[in-house]
């Protein structure tokens, strides 16, 4: 079976004893991912956290990570003029916009009404895409 487990069940199958340090720590949760790319991102995530614990790194708070070859986000851009549409409807696009922004600062964003001269429109997923507001529907 490859379908991993849940918390709960995880925490049903350590010993007691072990529950607290493990479980009831606020340690970083990674999810792990059969595409190879993200299983490096899980690795990082779980080297880091235990690097962080060990007698050398106990006073920092992250850790500078790289894997050979690994794709790294600042080696991304946009060569030519790119304006991304975070329309109004969807809600928390705009703040998914404002992060993108943070990490591309050449990315233009319109928050406006209508798409415009938008080049990429952001569609931003989550429990409320298709209940809040029935414009995006129709976007």
């Amino acid at each position: 079976d490859k379908g991993g487990g849940t918390l709960q069940a995880l925490r049903a199958e350590c010993p007691e004893d072990l529950q607290p340090d493990i479980f009831d720590k606020d340690w970083p949760l990674t999810i792990w991912y059969r595409i190879e790319e993200f299983q490096l991102v899980s690795l990082k995530i779980t080297a880091e956290a235990l690097l962080l614990c060990s007698p050398n790194f106990l006073g920092s708070t992250s850790l500078p990570l790289t894997v050979t070859g690994e794709l790294r986000i600042r080696a991304f851009g946009f060569s030519t003029f790119a304006k991304v549409w975070a329309s109004p409807a969807n809600a928390g696009a705009k703040e998914l916009a404002e992060e993108l922004v943070t990490a591309y600062p050449s990315l233009n964003v319109s928050t406006a009404e209508e798409a415009g001269d938008a080049t990429h429109m952001l569609l931003y997923l989550n429990e409320d895409s298709f209940v809040s507001d029935e414009r995006l529907a129709e976007q």
